[in-house]
């Protein structure tokens, strides 16, 4: 398919292989329309303007998607860990031989600055690598002497894949966030059905393109698009059809809830990284200058539309103007606003009007119980280009205080003392991430054993990494992605009990 048959509008970007380009599905190793023959529109965040149509699956097609992975998992399987590891490598290769026009469609549909979405597409390949490199290992196994049978017997454990994964991936991360769910599923043996985010599709179509070319089996991966207004009921499909063992879900906690219920209900696993709500505090004996700089990276990239990102600036009250004073400087000097196509660009649209109507909705609440704002009140309204935002004096009885802002504005609130700091990270429901910035290599160590959360910063804002385990506590979440331990989670453990 070209270019202009995908496309309903001017893009600023010639892709050096058009046959990247999709708006159909990808099942059985085919690409196909929904059998409805219906599509959705999917826009480009930065004009706001339909940038293509894409095929909406229905229940019927998933279902049917189901059923060809459940299929191809029998013959799956049986591959070596090499054969397996081998073919991840080869999807790794296929992934930077398309780099820079995977990095375009990710600018398209989700606005990220163009350098950013570059360095997206590397990392996403290193997904790939890494969990080739355990695929070649195995998943592991150990050998136990049993009390049993006067300690003639021996036991020893094997692990197995758990059979067909419904993957459930967000908008804010289509590739890296697509693959840290799919690269251990098919590093151990498990087939993979895929619904992407309905705002990035067309990276998902592209991806599953890649792993085409890789030479995976027909069946193993599936990907499949659907609306919005399909979500609850694909949602339900994935956590009740009797050949779909496990359900790996990123997005809101509401959402998580439900899918867990629905999910329990059948006993089927699932793997979870909700919301966040994440601390970043910063104590009175700080190194500044690396607290700001660390902010900055863990706030204005990818528009703040991160998980991870600081959401509750915490400063001790003896340093507030001090450190107020120089993130406005650094700000001023490191992140410029505008179109994501600029090399020169850090900060790009939001993904959608939504987000603005969002942090605008938190900024007002705030303001209106007596909040001060430390940057030009420029936003205008209906735009998706929000720009960077301080405020200072920040309560709790703000919404910003509770709610996660996901977007460009930095709300600050002071504290006195350590344990003030730790209670006043602790006092939402959530525990995804945290950080911590002191010199007292005592209190770095303590505040970070004490914040309820599942990954915390000490000294950086940047924790992100392959090797990581990645997920949350609390109403952040359940399970973990990245690192050795995801291969748990797409496994079984198998005891066999030999007698000597």
């Amino acid at each position: 398919m070209s270019s202009s048959s995908i496309f309903c509008k001017n893009v600023p970007y010639t892709f050096q292989d058009a046959s990247l380009l999709d708006v159909r599905s990808y099942v059985g190793g085919g690409w196909e329309n929904s059998s409805e023959n219906k599509t959705f529109a999917v826009e480009d965040p930065a004009d706001q303007q339909i940038l293509a149509n894409v095929s909406d699956s229905s229940v019927a097609d998933y279902e049917r998607a189901i059923d060809i992975a459940n299929t191809a998992f029998k013959a799956y399987r049986q591959l070596t860990p090499s054969n397996r590891g081998q073919l991840l490598r080869n999807w790794a290769q296929a992934v930077r031989e398309s780099s820079r026009d995977l990095a375009a469609l990710c600018t398209l549909e989700l606005g990220k600055p163009i350098n950013e979405s570059i360095k997206a597409v590397a990392y996403a390949a290193s997904c790939l690598d890494w969990f080739a490199n355990l695929a070649d290992q195995g998943c592991g196994g150990e050998t136990i002497p049993s009390s049993g049978n006067g300690g003639r017997n021996r036991i020893w454990t094997v692990r197995r894949p758990v059979g067909v994964v419904c993957a459930i991936t967000p908008w804010n991360s289509p590739y890296s966030g697509v693959l840290k769910k799919i690269a251990p599923a098919l590093a151990v043996g498990c087939t993979i059905v895929h619904k992407p985010a309905p705002e990035t599709p067309l990276c998902a179509m592209a991806l599953a393109k890649t792993c085409q070319r890789a030479g995976f089996p027909a069946g193993v991966y599936n990907v499949l698009a659907s609306s919005p207004g399909r979500a609850a009921v694909v949602g339900s499909l994935f956590c009740s059809h009797p050949s779909v063992r496990h359900v790996t879900f990123t997005g809101s906690t509401a959402v998580g809830r439900y899918l867990a219920e629905r999910c329990g209900a059948n006993l089927k696993k699932i793997t979870m990284e909700l919301g966040g709500n994440a601390a970043f505090i910063v104590f009175d004996d700080a190194d500044l200058d690396l607290a700001v700089r660390e902010l900055i990276a863990c706030k204005f990239n990818s528009s703040g539309q991160v998980c991870i990102y600081a959401n509750r600036v915490l400063v001790h009250k003896g340093i507030e103007k001090a450190f107020t004073d120089r993130l406005l400087v650094a700000i001023q000097e490191r992140v410029r606003l505008g179109s994501p196509w600029d090399d020169k660009v850090t900060l790009g649209p939001l993904y959608a009007k939504a987000g603005a109507d969002k942090i605008e909705a938190l900024r007002a609440d705030a303001l209106a119980k007596g909040a001060s704002l430390h940057t030009p009140d420029v936003y205008e309204d209906g735009s998706t280009y929000y720009p960077p935002t301080v405020m200072t004096r920040i309560t709790q009885e703000m919404r910003i205080s509770h709610e996660e802002i996901f977007g460009p504005l930095v709300a600050i609130s002071t504290f006195d003392k350590e344990e003030e700091a730790v209670s006043l990270a602790n006092s939402v429901d959530t525990g995804l991430a945290g950080y911590v910035f002191t010199q007292n290599i005592s209190r770095l160590f303590r505040v970070a054993e004490e914040l309820q959360a599942g990954m915390v910063g000490a000294q950086t804002g940047s924790i992100s990494a392959i090797e990581q385990p990645f997920g949350g506590v609390r109403d952040s979440g359940m399970g973990r992605e990245g690192s050795i331990h995801a291969l748990e989670e797409y496994t079984d453990i198998k005891s066999i009990t030999l007698a000597l």
